[in-house]
């Protein structure tokens, strides 16, 4: 989906996926979803943004209140990094240690 859809077009249809299903320990899922995606190839591998998008669709359909979040920040020699997270249940960064995104400013919900 992130291949093919703007962000903002993706994101919208994250949020509006329905809780419902059996609710799995999210630690589960995300076990899961990062096995698959390291061993995975082509739209299929590892990256924060793939690994936060799956996790929260699978969290929201497990009846958690997850979204993902991008952040951004300067490196050394003014290259603009990176990275997405997740928000659930009022944690951010959920699943991650805090220092991971200590360094990046959130940037704001997409519109459409």
């Amino acid at each position: 989906m992130l291949e093919l859809f703007p962000a903002n077009r993706s994101f919208a249809w994250l949020a509006r996926v329905p809780a419902g299903g059996e609710r799995v320990s999210p630690s589960l899922l995300a076990y899961h979803v990062d096995r698959i995606l390291h061993r995975g190839k082509g739209i299929w591998r590892h990256s924060c943004l793939r690994r936060a998008t799956v996790l929260a669709l699978l969290l929201r359909r497990s009846g958690h209140d997850a979204r993902v979040v991008i952040g951004v920040r300067r490196a050394e020699g003014s290259v603009l990094e990176a990275h997405a997270w997740i928000a659930c249940g009022g944690v951010e960064p959920f699943l991650e240690p805090a220092e991971a995104i200590s360094s990046f400013q959130p940037l704001s919900a997409p519109r459409g």
